[in-house]
């Protein structure tokens, strides 16, 4: 059987692939890319590999996290990234406005800090 939301949404870790409570572990010390925004203007951003528990079932996803996650995990694990790896982090869920529309987003809750 081939799982269509997960042919769907990618290698990137969304809030709609996710119910809230799925614990993270961070597997590298992150990329920096720059990407498009809708605006059509040029921005860096940051990415994680972290493996996820998916309803019940381990994958490894690519998570970017926004400003305020970064400052989350920059708190919680310091400000140097080899040093987050093998680090946790639980997923909850929250409503935010993203480009005028309003939708589900990744909150991290660090389960260890330094």
């Amino acid at each position: 059987m081939v799982n269509a939301k997960d042919f769907f949404s990618g290698n990137y870790l969304k809030a709609e692939d996710c119910k809230g409570g799925e614990l993270c572990e961070i597997l590298d010390e992150g990329k920096i890319e720059e990407i498009q925004t809708p605006e059509g203007t040029t921005k860096a951003v940051m990415n994680i590999q972290v493996e996820v528990d998916l309803e019940g079932e381990k994958k490894e996803k690519t998570f970017t996290p926004n400003k305020s996650n970064g400052n989350i995990l920059v708190g919680s694990f310091g400000e140097d990234t080899t040093r987050w790896i093998g680090k946790k982090f639980k997923i909850e869920l929250t409503k935010v406005r993203v480009y005028g529309k309003v939708k589900d987003s990744i909150v991290v809750i660090p389960i260890e800090q330094i």
